[in-house]
C-alpha cells in the first residue's frame, strides 16, 4: 500500500511536531510548535472527522499556549510531561536562546547559543550543575548517549564529549570535527541499540557517522540532501530504518543495513562495525513524499505514520509508511 500524505494548514511556519504518545494503539493527538512570528504557539491538535458521515479523519487544533520566541524543541520527559525550549530562553536561567535539549530518565539537558550547557532535574525543576563557556561559539545540538555521557556539536562543526562523572566534567574527554568545512551540527542521535554509534548532521546536507569506540573520525560520510539536514530519527520499531528531513523540502528513509559490516572476533563472537563507503551507490534511500520547495523542519514517527511541519505553514501527515 502506497504512503498518503495528508496536508493542514497550520497558519504558521512549523519548527517542532511531536505525537503524543499512546501504548498500545496510534494515537490521535499531536503537539506543533511554531517560529518565525511576532506570537508563537505550542498548540495540541486532534485527529478527527469534521462531520459523523466523513471517512477520513482530519487534524483539529484543540488549544493553544502563546510564547513570544522561536519553539525550538519539544521533548517528553514522562509520557504526560513535556519540557519545551524557546529561542527567549524559556528553559534556562540567563535570557539566552536555547537552541537544543535532550532528556533522558528524567533528566534534562540544555545548550545555547551563549555555549552553556545546563543540566536540569525535571523532579527537583532546578538546574543541578551548568558548564559555563562549554564552546566559545554557538551550541547548535545536544545529545545523551548514557545517563552521564553527552555530546555537542556547534555552529562551526565542533563536535564535543563530555562525561557527567568525571572530577572535571567541564572539560570535554574527546573533540572532532563534523567535516573539514566547518559547518553547523545541526542534529546529533545515536543509534538505539548501539550508543557508541553517532550520527551528525550538517547545514549542507552532510550525514556523519562516528563508532566512538575505534576513533574521531567518522567511519562514514555521505552528502545526502542538498539542503540541511534539520531532523532525524530512527523509527522506534526498526532501527535499520533512519527517517531524515531537510532543509531542501524532503522526507527520505535510509536503510542503514547496507552501513553495517558484521564480523566474527577471535571468540567467535559477532562484532558489527559501520564500513567506510567508497562507493556511495550502495546506500538505499526512498523519497517518501513529493519535495516541497520549502523546508521541512521536524518530524516525528508512530508506527505506520509521520508527522511533519514545514515552512510553507503546514503540517502533514504520512500513512500506511511500511517499515
Amino acid at each position: 500500500m502506497p504512503v498518503d500524505v495528508q496536508g493542514t494548514f497550520a497558519s504558521q511556519k512549523i519548527n517542532k511536531v511531536r505525537w503524543i504518545p499512546e501504548e498500545y494503539t496510534e494515537t490521535k493527538y499531536f503537539f506543533t510548535g511554531s517560529w518565525d512570528d511576532e506570537v508563537n504557539c505550542l498548540k495540541v491538535w486532534c485527529i478527527e472527522k469534521h462531520n459523523e458521515d466523513d471517512d477520513i479523519e482530519y487534524p483539529q487544533a484543540i488549544s493553544e499556549y502563546k510564547l513570544n520566541g522561536d519553539v525550538t524543541e519539544i521533548k517528553f520527559v514522562e509520557n504526560n510531561r513535556i519540557v519545551l525550549s524557546s529561542s527567549d530562553g524559556d528553559v534556562r536561567p540567563e535570557h539566552c536562546s536555547c537552541t537544543s535539549v535532550d532528556v533522558l530518565e528524567g533528566d534534562i539537558v540544555t545548550a545555547g547559543e551563549d555555549g552553556h550547557i545546563n543540566m536540569l532535574s525535571s523532579r527537583r525543576g532546578e538546574v543541578a550543575h551548568s558548564i559555563i563557556e562549554a564552546d566559545s561559539c554557538s551550541i547548535h545540538s545536544i545529545c545523551y548517549l548514557k545517563q552521564n555521557e553527552i555530546i555537542t556539536g556547534n555552529v562551526r562543526g565542533h563536535m564535543k564529549l563530555w562525561d557527567l562523572r568525571s572530577p572535571q566534567k567541564d572539560k570535554y574527554v574527546a573533540s572532532f570535527l563534523l567535516n573539514e568545512n566547518q559547518q553547523a551540527a545541526t542534529c546529533i542521535v545515536h543509534h538505539p541499540t548501539q550508543p557508541h554509534i553517532v550520527l551528525a548532521g550538517s547545514e549542507e546536507g552532510e550525514l556523519a557517522v562516528w563508532d566512538l569506540r575505534i576513533n574521531t573520525f567518522p567511519a562514514s560520510a555521505i552528502n545526502t540532501h542538498s539542503g540541511s539536514i534539520n531532523e532525524m530519527h530512527f523509527h522506534p520499531d526498526n532501527p535499520q530504518k533512519l527517517l531524515i528531513c531537510s532543509g531542501s523540502g524532503n522526507i527520505w528513509e535510509n536503510n542503514m543495513e547496507m552501513m553495517i559490516r558484521t564480523s566474527k572476533n577471535k571468540d567467535n563472537q559477532s562484532v558489527t562495525t559501520w564500513m567506510q563507503l567508497e562507493d556511495k551507490n550502495k546506500i538505499v534511500v526512498n523519497s517518501l513524499m513529493p519535495n516541497l520547495h520549502k523546508s521541512i523542519n521536524t518530524l516525528d514517527i508512530d508506527r505506520s505514520r509521520i508527522l511533519c511541519g514545514a515552512d510553507n505553514e503546514a503540517v502533514y501527515i504520512l500513512r500506511n509508511y511500511a517499515f
